[in-house]
């Protein structure tokens, strides 16, 4: 749980210091108040990462020249944590100290559902992508020097082929060791989250049609292992020359959801996939305590697209939660939240609603 927030110079926000403690709390205020960049702000201190941008120079507020985060955790150990970007580069903190950012990412699981998470069930596969790699990482952070270590090769690889240089086994050796990691990774998380949002499903009262989560990788096979991963990698050598770029591999890995038996990309509407991807956060953070991580959620605009009564079921998944910050600018629509601790932000400024 995030026990304190400070920030400087952080986007639009005022200089803050914020104890929000326990429960759900409320961030209410108009467009362009500071509520999605406060956040993104916790999101910034949790992962290291924006949700907004690759380029943390992006968050400085006009007119400065660096900006900090940071913030005191409790999760039976108080802990100390700082992000921050001055010229030259990002830096980070754990309890003072400059630390692995696997230590970092241990200390304060975060479930975010945001602007950005839109287009995860009809856009590109990379979105979806992104969310399982990020669920496997949230639940063990030592997995992303697994995908790293694809990535890194896959990389050297893509060099190899533009330049049309020889030697691609060994890349292929190292892919193929990556990958067989990284599906079963995959398939094994899919599975459960499948499991999970079934639960929150059921859990939210929302009569739905049937919905199906399916693992696509682009590595057809029903054995997933180092060595039929490699014969098929080796098998593509000669077309990916032609192409000049990898053609097979976990980077390029679908996720496909089923409603009612047919893709969500055709049916559905903007409401019923925004309850989809509540649920699906409300899954993830499942998976987190059961794996004795206990998250924090953060959902940005939340009610946008949903009726009331779509909000208050969708809501009440979250309601069990040990910390949730919501955002929104229709302070009417939360009625239902009676307990909700109320903020307002007006032109970056936070205090008491």
């Amino acid at each position: 749980m995030l026990s304190h927030l400070s920030s400087y110079a952080f986007r639009n926000l005022k200089d803050i210091e914020w104890q929000p403690g326990p429960g759900c709390h409320l961030l209410l205020g108009p467009n362009g108040s500071g509520k999605s960049s406060l956040l993104e702000a916790v999101y910034l201190l949790a992962t290291t990462r924006s949700f907004r941008t690759s380029q943390p120079a992006d968050c400085v507020r006009h007119g400065e020249g660096e900006f900090r985060v940071q913030g005191e955790v409790d999760s039976g150990v108080r802990s100390r944590l700082e992000v921050g970007w001055v010229s030259g580069g990002r830096h980070r903190r754990l309890n003072d100290k400059a630390a692995p950012l696997v230590e970092h990412l241990r200390v304060l699981p975060v479930v975010a559902w945001t602007d950005a998470d839109r287009d995860l069930l009809t856009g590109p596969p990379a979105l979806r992508r992104r969310f399982v790699d990020q669920g496997i990482v949230a639940e063990k952070p030592a997995t992303l020097e697994k995908l790293a270590r694809y990535r890194q090769a896959l990389s050297e690889k893509r060099i190899l082929l533009v330049e049309k240089r020889p030697a691609l086994g060994p890349w292929n050796e190292v892919l193929a060791s990556a990958a067989s990691e990284i599906m079963q990774l995959r398939c094994d998380y899919i599975e459960r989250v499948s499991t999970e949002f079934a639960d929150a499903v059921s859990l939210s009262g929302l009569s739905l049609p049937q919905v199906e989560i399916r693992y696509r990788p682009s590595i057809s096979t029903e054995e997933v292992s180092e060595e039929v991963l490699l014969h098929t990698l080796e098998s593509f050598e000669r077309r990916e020359r032609e192409k000049g770029r990898p053609l097979v591999g976990p980077h390029l890995d679908d996720v496909e959801v089923l409603f009612d038996g047919r893709s969500i990309r055709r049916v559905g509407s903007a409401g019923e996939r925004k309850v989809l991807g509540l649920l699906l956060a409300a899954a993830r953070g499942g998976l987190l305590r059961a794996a004795e991580r206990d998250p924090i959620y953060l959902l940005d605009d939340a009610d946008t697209e949903l009726d009331r009564g779509r909000l208050e079921a969708v809501f009440g998944v979250f309601l069990a939660a040990r910390q949730v910050l919501v955002s929104s600018n229709r302070a009417e629509v939360w009625e239902m939240a009676g307990e909700a601790v109320r903020w307002r932000l007006d032109e970056g400024n936070l205090g008491p609603a």
